[in-house]
């Protein structure tokens, strides 16, 4: 059984005074005097200032622009249409009221790194280490790591190490219930389950469980219902409801070969570590071999058609893949904060509908 890892209260006190530096600016701007030239940059008072590919989400969001239409109007009529369309909606947004947006800027950088609709939503990193602090002391949590992105996003992984637990018929299944912290400028305050898997020292975020909890503003009723679910989570031993049932359901089910990209790719795409490297955790150019032996090329397949193409390998070993990998140091270059991104990827994954959840054998 692997150890079980903290990090010391020294190392703690760094990452919080780390945090409380990088702490995100905010600035209340007119829509009047604010204009997209492009997804990376706007003008402000006919200043160009660059910004994130968050940021240009959340002016979407802020003028109506709902995700899916974007992406498709983009597709179909290219990045100068989409320009121009999200200037008009900011000038219908005013009309109906909506004046002002809040922008969150990195203080190194001074790159906009958030756009927010209400400037509510923005919890500084102070508030959210109280809060945490509080909530550790309150059931007894032992902090497993703490990242702080250069955007000043924080992540808190913590364990119950008393409320160890296990999934009855399956060896080497145990578990430590936790919970995850997550503070950042495009996603707010989130509480979520943490599972730290003791036989291989993984842990995995589980931010797609009913129990995730987004804490957007610190009212005190907003506050009460807060730990009334927090004291829900604690009497259950940190235990989300769904997720004996989830890993089951995993084990037994089949990895589609677009799941399988997916997770090569988030992999990739968060490290040094190249393609022939990550067959160690997710052996996608293995399947992709096998499925040409037979005759079959999926450099061909259509987005259906790889959600619909079954392999080898269990949803279960997939979320095993990317959470070994995020979880321990294989010597290749990824941020800690990214390390958090993978671990909330994994919970996704485990969380999802799988692809192969309707797969029937047929006879035929």
């Amino acid at each position: 059984m692997a150890k079980f890892s903290t990090i010391s209260q020294h190392l703690f006190d760094q990452r919080s005074k780390e945090a409380l530096e990088k702490t995100p600016l905010r600035k209340e701007y007119s829509l009047k005097n604010l204009e997209v030239l492009d997804d990376c940059t706007l003008s402000l008072d006919g200043t160009k200032v660059s910004m994130s590919k968050d940021a240009f989400g959340g002016i979407c969001k802020a003028v109506g622009l709902p995700k899916g239409f974007d992406k498709t109007f983009t597709g179909a009529f290219g990045d100068k249409a989409r320009q121009q369309l999200v200037n008009r909606l900011k000038v219908a947004a005013q009309a109906k009221g909506n004046t002002t947006v809040s922008l969150v800027v990195n203080p190194d950088s001074r790159k906009i790194v958030a756009v927010q609709k209400n400037p509510e939503d923005l919890i500084s990193n102070k508030t959210f280490l109280d809060t945490t602090s509080a909530v550790i002391n309150k059931y007894g949590l032992e902090v497993n790591d703490f990242s702080v992105s250069s955007d000043g996003a924080v992540a808190i992984n913590t364990s119950s190490p008393k409320n160890v637990w296990g999934l009855e018929g399956l060896k080497d299944e145990e578990f430590y219930g936790g919970i995850t912290f997550t503070n950042s400028p495009h996603g707010g305050f989130q509480v979520s389950p943490y599972l730290y898997r003791l036989i291989c020292s993984n842990g995995m975020i589980g931010r797609t469980f009913e129990e995730n909890l987004r804490l957007g503003q610190m009212h005190p009723h907003h506050m009460e219902d807060f730990w009334k679910s927090l004291n829900d989570l604690a009497d259950r031993g940190f235990r989300p409801a769904s997720f004996e049932a989830k890993v089951r359901n995993a084990i037994n089910t089949a990895a589609s070969l677009s799941e399988l990209e997916n997770a090569h790719y988030d992999l990739k795409a968060l490290s040094d570590a190249d393609t022939k490297e990550l067959e160690a955790w997710i052996p996608l150019q293995q399947t992709r071999a096998k499925f040409h032996l037979h005759g079959i090329d999926t450099v061909e397949f259509s987005s259906a058609q790889k959600k619909g193409a079954r392999t080898g390998t269990s949803v279960w070993d997939v979320v095993n893949g990317i959470t070994h990998f995020a979880s321990h140091d294989n010597g290749f270059k990824i941020e800690d904060y990214d390390r958090r991104r993978l671990q909330v990827e994994a919970g996704r994954l485990l969380s999802k509908n799988f692809d192969m959840a309707n797969f029937v054998p047929s006879p035929f």
